[in-house]
């Protein structure tokens, strides 16, 4: 399990450092406003990403399960794959005629006409598709537990995508060469990682059409209550930007979701251990091995919230240097750090319930997620309009915050009631794993926010002083928080060893 979360946590980390080396590169070629744009494309892909109807997650617990023979995996991998190929034609006929309408009536450009823009939107409907489709496929491979192969391609995906594209766009500086790049090299990926699945699961390469109803009567009550998460997931985590392009200039949109990107290395990190965990605890659960999936928590789960707080806390307290350091962009600076607190702080929610979460999803559990999910667009669907009219975009970070730390902890309250059987909830997560340490390395983090002047004034020494207070501040916490007999095993890797 090592080598996976090792695996994991390169692909995973491969996304923030293409966020801090390619987005200040977009910027400064294309312009700050090409970029809003392409900040509202990926809103679009974000929302598009219900159609996956859930079939990602099913597909990689079902290949995760110990109790399906390989032949069934078969079965099931072929009906999947013949639905997602009518989800992504989907996918692309829904964006490409509904470019216009988008461009016309919903942004508020001033530099680019909307006859361009949805010219855009038209061609990243076919990179939105595929994007399903890849995805789709890598849910296969960390389902066989084939993470290492899964995560060189999402790196050799994002290489292609993301980083070469800076080539093309400092030879021919338009947003047309930018997207037309960008789908190619989706398209090129997907291929290739369908091929590799197809080979590890069928044994050949060759595609089979198939639908079978024993295996949607068998997988459709997770699939839809996979579904519903991924609908209300995806309205909970963009109508927020969504109410920023409508109803603020499009370059707000950009700002904002600067801070986001900078926000969202939180869950990049702690997303590599979700994953690596899903087809561990699906494995336990399965077999009725409850207390090792207990043990297994409780020691996980304290050592992610210490480095989601120390990560948290480096952010907020360093907001501006950090932007600033990024973008080296001073006036881009001035304009975003406002946002990072608030909305590191949302960030850092939504990453306490992954490892929670993916206890849910091991035992095929939805509904929770659902129920509150559905609570919550009560709230955020009037509350990020009312927000953006009368606060602008800072109100609309301060909404997100507040329902996702409510959101978060009644998800963990439920969750750990019922199927960790935690004595005191109150006592051992809310205080022991969550209040503590977000005190404890707030308060490390602290001593070092007092940047000298002569490090403060050169992007590189600053850099280096807030990598320094972000390993004292993990590194102190941990050995503040955990016992010593704990590290001892985490040294010897035993940690990790469950079986």
């Amino acid at each position: 399990m090592i080598k996976n979360i090792i695996a994991n946590f390169i692909g995973k980390f491969w996304s923030i450092l293409s966020n801090f080396l390619f987005i200040p590169l977009y910027i400064h070629y294309l312009g700050f406003e090409s970029y809003s744009i392409i900040s509202f494309t990926l809103v679009i892909a974000g929302l598009m990403a219900i159609l996956d109807g859930g079939l990602s997650a099913t597909l990689s617990r079902e290949f995760s399960r110990i109790d399906n023979s390989h032949s069934e995996k078969i079965r099931i991998f072929k009906t999947l794959e013949t639905t997602y190929f009518l989800i992504i034609g989907v996918s692309i006929l829904v964006v490409f005629s509904l470019s216009g309408i988008i461009a016309n009536e919903w942004l508020n450009l001033k530099i680019f006409d909307t006859d361009k823009v949805s010219f855009f939107l038209k061609i990243i409907s076919f990179d939105i598709g595929f994007q399903l489709l890849f995805r789709f496929y890598m849910g296969g491979l960390l389902g066989l537990e084939k993470q290492v192969q899964a995560n060189m391609y999402q790196v050799g995906w994002g290489i292609l995508r993301n980083g070469l594209v800076v080539i093309a766009i400092i030879i021919v500086p338009t947003l047309e060469i930018f997207f037309v790049w960008q789908t190619i090299s989706t398209i090129l990926f997907t291929l290739l990682i369908g091929l590799s699945l197809r080979k590890s699961i069928t044994g050949h390469f060759q595609i089979n059409f198939q639908l079978e109803k024993l295996v949607f009567k068998r997988v459709w009550r997770f699939a839809g209550g996979m579904l519903l998460i991924s609908l209300v997931g995806s309205l909970n985590t963009q109508m927020d930007k969504l109410a920023i392009s409508n109803l603020l200039p499009i370059e707000s949109l950009g700002y904002y979701t600067l801070a986001v990107s900078l926000a969202m290395g939180i869950i990049v990190l702690v997303n590599p251990i979700s994953i690596a965990l899903l087809p561990k605890f699906t494995a336990l659960y399965s077999a009725e091995k409850n207390e090792e999936a207990y043990s297994l928590f409780y020691k996980i789960n304290i050592l992610v919230s210490i480095l989601i707080f120390s990560i948290t806390v480096i952010m907020a307290i360093f907001a501006k240097e950090l932007v600033w350091i990024w973008t080296g962009n001073p006036s881009i600076a001035e304009k975003v750090y406002v946002y990072i607190p608030i909305i590191a702080m949302s960030v850092a929610m939504l990453s306490l319930a992954m490892i929670p979460y993916t206890i849910a999803i091991a035992n095929g559990y939805t509904e929770l997620n659902n129920l509150i999910g559905i609570i919550s667009l009560i709230f955020i669907l009037p509350g990020y309009w009312l927000a953006t009219k009368y606060y602008g975009a800072i109100g609309v970070a301060y909404v997100y915050c507040i329902v996702q730390t409510l959101s978060t902890l009644i998800y963990i309250y439920f969750i750990n009631k019922k199927f960790l059987n935690t004595k005191s909830v109150l006592k051992v997560l809310f205080v022991k794993q969550i209040l503590f340490p977000l005190i404890v390395s707030l308060s490390i983090a602290l001593v070092f926010s007092f940047i000298p002047d002569w490090i403060s004034q050169n992007r590189i020494y600053a850099f280096i002083w807030i990598a320094i207070a972000a390993c004292f501040t993990f590194v102190f916490t941990i050995l503040l928080l955990v016992p010593f007999s704990d590290l001892k095993r985490i040294a010897r890797v035993r940690t990790f060893k469950i079986i």
